[in-house]
């Protein structure tokens, strides 16, 4: 006996997985029938959406996105009754309840949903069905309105393995069935009808063509045909497609190609890579992606007991991610499982070729990652197989303008290389993005476009346009960081990162141009500062200069220099940062670069007064200052006078150190240099706190946080939250002034800046301690001072009058002095991560 269930005119039948409304099938997939069934064997109860999700997608862990996705599909099919999609009510953020009518029958148990061979020839799965609950729902909406659909995407993502899943899941909704037709072993568009005649067990008629049979055949039925790889095929499954939806009314077509058919009518439904999981995530998050699901589910097949403990997870993750999402991949990465720990996996992706391969006899011929691309591949022509190899120089993709720029060239012009471009996108080899001029590769895509692009001869020259694309890119885009374009520039860099980083690493190698190197690391240094790739930067840097041929006086090598020095700087490393300051001025000096001597004169300046050498700082600023104004340059002139107020500020001139902030932010406002405003904006911040005036040093600090949460530049963010906490800090606002601190202190983490993490860790010292625990606030001050030490990094007079006035309160709040000493010699033995790490908890503890 199996249940079932008489809800007004609909018979609910568990077993069979299928809801009908008086005999007819509804279009309701297996797993809308699951969350039906749930609720209506529960009448008029509340039922928790995690309840349904256990009883609906039994051992996965899903989204509660597709629950609402099935509700939907449920409520569509009930609506047809009047008042239908009113029966499943939801509980806003609790769950759902089944009100409608409903009557417990009894029936005869009935065979398997496709044990009926006589009306499909689907095969049986031996595998099941992970992720793509989503796409099946929606598909098989889709399909009770629309003829002809075809599932397009390159190949590996499961088309096929969908189609399939989706005429199951609606057999029962076609009177006569649901026939698939496997297209892969054909040579030739012309014997598409015969294929499908195969199927049908349609005869030929003598002096009648095959098609006029099949469509006579199928005239009267009520029939889902699905016709899978039509892509090598594709004018004969046209031909079949169109003539079927005109003249057999009752006959829906479900295709499966990497192209669509370009028919009118048609329903294309592009399938994308499953949804991939964020590899710095816990072990819980990463378990929710499709991706992730699909590699657990097979590895189990190989290894029974594998399991996603927190450090395997995010390796798995990683997996996911390098292998794209593509189901074929990710599958036969699984395989490996049997014989290699994933972290192995992981690295040997590098030749994903060599190591996703089957050892399945059973598989068809494409049904290997090689064998899948070298598929797609064959089907293009000599102008499109040029384009592809081409493209893959790019990495993170490329707009209209650089691939007209780096891929033109015989046998393509820049006017048909558009023409050229479309054809590999409707063939599902190259993605267009949603939101812009920009176009990808996937990354297993490209690995092999890459390969045809080394075996063709031509990858230097390729790859030597691509270098000086993107070098031409970021030498515009410094002198444009400069002014008012300055957002979108940054935007323009980041999205261009990873064709960046590939251009830098052609410069690595022999012969390839590493002058232009060094000038991709003078154009790129403040972008990766304001971006947060210090060191990143910095190793770019250190390792173009190293190259010995190129080991002479240039103003590349100039340029270079001073980035590595600012870089240097901004990383904490004092010492490294005023050898290459030297390094700079001295070149610049030699090659009489006026401009060059002020720009190296300025950093080392910088550097002097961090280092407790004010009297220092001011003489190179006036140098600074003198030769920027003779040359009319206001950027520099800005700088200078930024350079010399904060001298005067460090010497606690502090309405001199005013005076020159406003007259360099007056210059910046005009350039509409908003990087520059917004650091000015901050230094009148902390001046003005310096001389007790709280609010307007609040404001000041608020209108230069704004600006730079919108330019994304998360150093400067750090030092207007860090200006903020200290007006918090001395209005006794401790539980905001923790706060802010923490969110700096964070930032500052994560950009590896030991100047920044020092002053923060002094700051929350101060905040700990005023909030009870003196404890942990005596060890963060001990460890704050030794790393000032290590830096070469001192107070300023007026740093150390407060940094004493609150240390001397932490002690007062031990009432021990000995204690006090004690906690303060433990501080300076823990690391820097120690410290962050306990600042940080005691911060929360009391938030």
């Amino acid at each position: 006996m199996r249940r079932v269930y008489e809800l007004g005119p609909f018979r609910l039948d568990t077993e069979a997985r299928v809801l009908t409304h008086d005999g007819v099938s509804a279009a309701l997939g297996a797993r809308g029938v699951a969350v039906l069934a749930i609720l209506v064997s529960h009448p008029g109860e509340h039922i928790e959406k995690s309840a349904i999700l256990d009883a609906a997608w039994p051992g996965l862990v899903v989204e509660e996105a597709n629950l609402a996705v099935q509700i939907s599909a449920i409520r569509r099919a009930l609506c047809v009754v009047s008042g239908g999609e009113a029966w499943i009510e939801t509980l806003p953020r609790r769950g759902y309840r089944y009100v409608g009518p409903v009557k417990e029958i009894t029936a005869r148990s009935g065979a398997p949903l496709l044990a009926n061979r006589k009306r499909t020839n689907l095969p049986e799965s031996l595998t099941s069905f992970v992720g793509r609950e989503r796409e099946l729902a929606e598909i098989t909406q889709r399909l009770a309105t629309t003829r002809l659909m075809t599932l397009t995407g390159t190949g590996g993502l499961g088309k096929t393995r969908l189609a399939q899943q989706s005429g199951a899941e609606m057999l029962d909704a076609y009177r006569d069935g649901v026939w698939f037709v496997d297209l892969a072993p054909l040579g030739d568009p012309a014997l598409v009808p015969s294929a499908v005649a195969n199927v049908l067990q349609v005869k030929e008629t003598a002096g009648q063509p095959l098609l006029t049979a099949l469509r006579n055949y199928l005239r009267r039925r009520e029939t889902l045909l699905i016709l899978d790889n039509c892509e090598h095929v594709l004018d004969g499954c046209a031909r079949m497609a169109d003539a079927l939806v005109r003249d057999a009314a009752q006959v829906t077509v479900m295709a499966t190609s990497r192209e669509a058919l370009h028919l009118d009518g048609e329903c294309v439904f592009p399938l994308s890579p499953l949804p991939l999981p964020d590899p710095r995530s816990d072990a819980k998050s990463i378990a929710r992606s499709d991706a992730v699901q699909l590699f657990i589910e097979r590895s189990r097949q190989h290894r029974p007991r594998f399991d996603l403990q927190a450090e395997r997870a995010r390796v798995v993750a990683e997996i996911c991610v390098r292998l794209d999402g593509i189901p074929l991949a990710l599958e036969l990465a699984a395989a490996r499982v049997a014989v290699l720990p994933v972290e192995q996996i992981l690295r040997l992706l590098t030749e994903r070729f060599r190591l996703l391969t089957s050892g399945d006899r059973d598989l068809p011929r494409h049904q290997t990652l090689r064998a899948m691309l070298d598929w797609s591949y064959d089907l293009l022509d000599d102008t499109e197989k040029t384009l592809f190899a081409r493209l893959s120089v790019f990495t993170g993709g490329w707009t209209l303008e650089a691939a007209g720029e780096v891929c033109s060239g015989a046998p393509i012009t820049k006017d048909d290389l558009v023409y050229v471009l479309i054809g590999l996108i409707e063939q599902s080899l190259v993605v267009a993005e949603e939101d812009g001029d920009r176009y990808r590769m996937l990354e297993t895509v490209r690995a092999y476009a890459s390969e045809k692009l080394l075996s063709g001869g031509h990858a230097n020259a390729v790859r030597e346009r691509h270098r000086d694309f993107f070098l031409a890119l970021a030498e515009n885009a410094e002198g444009k960081l400069k002014g008012p374009e300055q957002a979108s520039w940054l935007q323009c860099l980041e999205h261009e990162h990873d064709n960046l980083r590939s251009a830098l690493e052609y410069c690595l190698v022999p012969a390839s141009g590493q002058d232009a190197g060094l000038r991709l690391c003078g154009a790129l240094h403040w972008f990766w500062i304001m971006r947060g790739y210090r060191a990143e930067g910095f190793d770019w840097c250190l390792r173009l200069l190293g190259i010995e041929a190129i080991d002479k006086p240039t103003p590349a090598r100039a340029a270079a220099l001073e980035a590595a020095g600012v870089l240097a700087y901004h990383l904490g490393d004092f010492q490294t940062a005023g050898a290459y300051h030297q390094d700079s001025l001295e070149m610049t000096r030699e090659l009489g670069d006026q401009r060059g001597i002020a720009r190296a004169t300025l950093s080392l300046g910088d550097l002097r007064l961090r280092q407790g050498h004010a009297a220092a700082a001011e003489s190179l600023g006036e140098q600074a200052l003198g030769i920027s104004r003779n040359f009319e340059d206001s950027w520099l002139t800005q700088q200078s006078l930024n350079l010399l107020g904060n001298v005067a500020s460090a010497m606690s001139q502090f309405p001199r150190a005013q005076s020159l902030y406003e007259e360099g932010l007056a210059i910046a406002r005009k350039r509409a240099d908003r990087v520059r405003i917004a650091i000015l904006l901050n230094n009148l911040g902390y001046v003005t706190f310096q001389q007790g005036n709280y609010s307007a040093a609040r404001a000041w600090h608020e209108e230069s946080l704004a600006i730079r949460r919108e330019l994304e530049d998360p150093g400067g963010i750090a030092y207007s939250l860090s200006g903020l906490g200290d007006v918090a800090l001395e209005q006794g606002e401790y539980s905001v002034a923790g706060a802010l601190v923490r969110d700096a202190l964070s930032i500052r983490r994560e950009l590896g800046d030991k100047m920044g993490i020092v002053e923060l860790l002094e700051k929350q010292a101060a905040v700990i301690g005023a909030t009870g625990n003196a404890l942990d606030a005596a060890q963060v001050g001990g460890a704050a001072e030794r790393m000032r030490e290590e830096i070469g990094f001192p107070l300023t007079a007026d740093e150390r009058f407060r940094h004493d006035r609150h240390m001397a309160a932490v002690r007062a709040a031990l009432g021990d002095d000995a204690r006090f000493s004690g906690a303060w010699k433990e501080g300076r033995a823990m690391s820097a991560e120690q410290a962050i790490d306990i600042s940080l908890k005691s911060a929360l503890d009391r938030g």
